[in-house]
């Protein structure tokens, strides 16, 4: 059985939303590895044998959302998941992203949650073509632009990672997505539904990336982006 390998970038406010998260992610992985930003000390609650800390301090400093790909130059086996540390994850969580990722013959990275986009958007939050949020529904397995790397794996032969590919902090999702694309890698959004994630609301969400580019409407960067990619529909063949 190849391992089951899970990545995750922290920081204290987030500590408490971790009571809720941990519980459904260490049952599902055998290692997590956690990046602390801005932590003095690894904090109680990750001292665990499955978990795998480093202090910001002692490693590249504070580097937001990057720091769930912190490990990446590790993934040389296995399954390779990375996650967020204030969604509660289903039991079924990691099966079923292989089971997709199998389907795929190990060619896509899979997620729960994604975007299709549109040209010259008005808004990287607000106005794209589809949106596929982990949190509702979605009907059947599709193919999309844009994933969330919050709810996404993919084994680790499919792609070779690294920290260059991140231009700046707390954009994981769209420099990610348009590194799959460069490279020709289908992104697959997985069938789930509505009460299968959930999200904790144990911290101050204003300490967030959604609360700090998506509810201020302060995306302008992330929409020039975006509008600066023609985004490709990418597909493979899919076993039944």
């Amino acid at each position: 059985m190849e391992k089951i390998i899970f990545n995750m970038a922290t920081m204290p406010p987030r500590v408490k939303s971790l009571e809720d998260s941990l519980p459904t992610i260490l049952p599902q992985c055998d290692v997590l590895n956690v990046y602390l930003n801005d932590f003095d000390k690894v904090p109680k609650i990750l001292k665990h044998k499955k978990i795998n800390p480093v202090l910001s301090k002692d490693a590249l400093g504070d580097l937001g959302d990057v720091g769930k790909f912190f490990f990446c130059n590790t993934w040389t086996d296995g399954y390779i998941f990375t996650c967020d540390d204030k969604i509660i994850y289903p039991r079924d969580h990691v099966p079923k992203h292989i089971d997709l990722i199998e389907r795929a013959g190990r060619k896509a990275v899979v997620s729960s949650h994604g975007r299709l986009m549109k040209p010259n958007s008005r808004s990287y939050y607000h106005d794209c073509a589809a949106f596929y949020g982990c949190t509702g529904t979605v009907v059947t397995d599709m193919f999309a632009h844009e994933l969330g790397t919050g709810v996404m794996a993919f084994h680790h032969s499919t792609i070779a990672v690294n920290l260059d590919m991140f231009p700046t902090i707390n954009m994981t999702d769209i420099w990610f997505s348009i590194e799959l694309q460069k490279r020709g890698i289908p992104i697959l959004i997985r069938k789930h539904f509505k009460g299968d994630y959930g999200v904790s609301r144990k911290h101050d969400d204003d300490y967030s990336i959604h609360a700090t580019f998506n509810k201020d409407n302060k995306d302008a960067y992330q929409t020039q982006v975006v509008n600066e990619w023609n985004w490709q529909m990418i597909t493979c063949p899919l076993l039944q």
